[in-house]
């Protein structure tokens, strides 16, 4: 029998073992922001312990876990016309040399290394990179409202300045404006991951004023000329994911107790424009 998950902190453990953890992480939360039927049946058909060898998880591994991104071994994919006998052949003969390696295309490593380039010459990622920190911390904990059982994978948990930061490294092919990173943040739910991450250090590490606990993202352009820039949570964005969680924590632990998830709701719903439209034709 397998030992029961218990609450803390877990540095260095690999992310598969991490994603077959039973608990309740961002992922699975998120879909509440639909209805607890979608939740449900992403929960049912989510396999969380496959990550795609996208741009965005070389991104990752190659600067927060550089000793596993090198152990892997990565391979640029040749350029090979496999529609010919000649070019299956090759690409036959290329794919089994590079058995067990991470096999990525020329546009995607030109992206990491030009990230990696702007990362070592921004100097506040690189503070938030490589200063004082541990990175890939895999937390567990209990939901003091609800009971249950909580996880999540951070990035990094660094110092910078005297203040204790959760760096949560993410990317983006949209310039990394303001306005446009905002919109990431509620289209992704990114504040609620936050948020989610604060909840759980501050019932496992608990500190003097939480305000000393600080989040910021780590955005970069994977499109050229990769720049990068980073942006501290505001307050009132965390303390709006906040509340999101707990609604979604609450949904999860009633859903389970009833073993009902419900979709949208029956009957007729009355519809129309955004309000921004009616506002444009000065309509109240």
């Amino acid at each position: 029998m397998a030992e029961k998950l218990k609450p803390g902190v877990y540095p260095r453990i690999p992310f598969d073992d991490y994603a077959r953890w039973d608990a309740v992480n961002h992922s699975k939360l998120k879909h509440f922001r639909r209805t607890p039927a979608h939740a449900r049946y992403a929960m049912l058909n989510q396999d969380e312990s496959t990550k795609y060898q996208d741009l965005g998880h070389m991104i990752h591994q190659a600067l927060l876990e550089p000793e596993v991104f090198a152990q892997a071994g990565t391979l640029v994919a040749p350029k090979i016309d496999r529609r010919t006998t000649a070019g299956k052949r090759e690409w036959a003969e290329f794919e089994e040399a590079a058995a067990g390696k991470m096999v990525v295309s020329e546009s995607d490593m030109d992206a990491l290394l030009g990230i990696s380039k702007s990362v070592s010459m921004h100097a506040t990622a690189r503070q938030s990179l490589y200063g004082v920190g541990v990175n890939e911390l895999s937390i567990v904990w209990e939901d003091p409202e609800t009971g249950i059982l909580c996880k999540g994978r951070i990035d990094r948990l660094c110092e910078i300045e005297g203040y204790t930061f959760v760096i949560d490294l993410k990317t983006t092919s949209k310039p990394a404006s303001t306005h446009a990173w905002q919109q990431s943040v509620e289209s992704y739910g990114y504040h609620e991951q936050a948020a989610h991450y604060l909840r759980g250090l501050s019932v496992l590490r608990p500190l003097e004023g939480e305000a000393l606990r600080r989040y910021a993202w780590l955005v970069v352009e994977t499109v050229p000329p990769y720049c990068v820039r980073v942006f501290e949570a505001e307050e009132a964005c965390l303390s709006v994911g906040n509340d999101e969680i707990s609604k979604y924590l609450k949904a999860y632990s009633e859903c389970d107790r009833t073993g009902v998830w419900p979709a949208w709701p029956e009957g007729m719903d009355l519809a129309g424009l955004p309000a921004w439209v009616y506002k444009r034709f000065n309509i109240e």
